[in-house]
């Protein structure tokens, strides 16, 4: 099961090894952060209640955001992963 999309997966593959590697760590540190804004929306929310109405647009938008990140991310550690998409070394390119 394929979770990026066949166009983006394409532009992926022209992504250097070693900056996928480092856009995919970025990508997955703000999944996490997105998680964490997130469950922490959420506990204001129930131990608040009266302020739920104002959290509804963040916890929205922290989760559309780690989604987008998490994609990004999985993306990216996957090309890394691939190796070079002509099947030889990269070092070895001339």
């Amino acid at each position: 099961m394929k979770i990026v999309p066949t166009p983006i997966a394409q532009q992926i593959d022209r992504v250097d090894r070693q900056y996928s590697l480092a856009i995919g760590i970025s990508t997955g540190l703000l999944a996490f952060w997105s998680i964490y804004r997130v469950i922490w929306s959420l506990y204001l929310a129930v131990s608040y209640n009266f302020i739920f109405g104002a959290l509804v647009f963040p916890i929205v938008l922290w989760g559309v955001i780690g989604v987008v990140a998490a994609i990004t991310s999985i993306g990216f550690f996957t090309r890394h992963l691939k190796g070079s998409a002509t099947g030889l070394n990269e070092t070895n390119q001339v």
